[in-house]
């Protein structure tokens, strides 16, 4: 088989490692079961918010994904719903620091 896989129970590569560890050593057979490592863990989610974008169409909902620093003035990176002739549209875009409001308020 491709790779140098066999038919039937197939090692894992941490089992491979150890029993390889093992044959090198002189102790003949590895152990049964190698040691076992947790999963890795996903990334955290990034920090969105809502907050509320003043823009052309009046103040709307919008959800908050960053902010970045221009000339000593911050500006967000949103998400929000802007319409179009058949119906509504998802807009991503940089608006100045004055456009937003947190949803609180």
């Amino acid at each position: 088989m491709a790779g140098g896989m066999t038919s039937g129970r197939r090692e894992t590569l941490a089992e491979r490692v150890a029993n390889t560890r093992a044959r090198e050593a002189g102790h003949g057979v590895a152990p049964e079961r190698p040691v076992e490592h947790p999963a890795p863990r996903e990334p955290p989610a990034p920090p969105v918010r809502h907050c509320w974008y003043d823009g052309p169409h009046g103040r709307q909902a919008a959800l908050l994904l960053g902010w970045r620093q221009v000339e000593g003035r911050y500006s967000g990176r949103i998400v929000v719903a802007a319409p179009e002739p058949d119906g509504w549209a998802v807009v991503e875009m940089w608006v100045d620091q004055g456009m937003l409001s947190p949803a609180g308020a």
